[in-house]
């Protein structure tokens, strides 16, 4: 059985979902199936708990193409290792953001240069919004050899500033 858009809803609605489904067929075997683990459960004890709740309403957990079921040697076997790895990442992601708050607060952490100094960025944005003169997107980006992106964004901004 598939029940559609549960991953646009969270976990929990999908959760909600394939229970509610599980509940209503009769004779069929329902599926939850993910294609990232760690999209499915951030550490073993969620795993755990999530995967025993849905065999206990007899729902098969799906990951990939593959089927296991959460009360068989070999479903426990493969799914423990993979919440594992999915616990270890969820982890590492949350140190690397804490480490990247870390650096923002010390001042070592700026960002993407701009592509021109900020005198340059003002003269362009003055002569731009200048109705004396006809500078176009075009003819600034070839005076200052970037693209007419890099102009857009300077001048649709506000003034450009330290």
């Amino acid at each position: 059985m598939f029940v559609g858009g549960a991953a646009w809803a969270g976990l929990d609605n999908a959760l909600a979902a394939v229970i509610s489904a599980a509940a209503t067929a009769s004779g069929r075997q329902v599926v939850l199936t993910t294609t990232k683990f760690d999209r499915f459960a951030r550490n073993m004890a969620d795993a755990g708990e999530i995967l025993t709740g849905l065999r206990e309403r007899e729902v098969l957990f799906g990951l990939g193409s593959s089927i296991y079921d959460w009360h068989d040697p070999f479903g426990k076997l493969f799914l423990r290792p993979l919440a594992m790895v999915a616990e270890f990442e969820a982890n590492l992601n949350l140190r690397t953001r804490e480490g990247m708050a870390k650096a923002r607060a010390k001042g070592r952490l700026k960002g993407k240069q701009p592509k021109l100094p900020l005198a340059a960025r003002k003269t362009i944005h003055r002569r731009y919004h200048d109705p004396d003169d006809d500078a176009s997107l075009a003819d600034l980006a070839e005076e200052y050899s970037v693209g007419r992106s890099t102009i857009h964004r300077i001048v649709s901004g506000t003034i450009p500033r330290a």
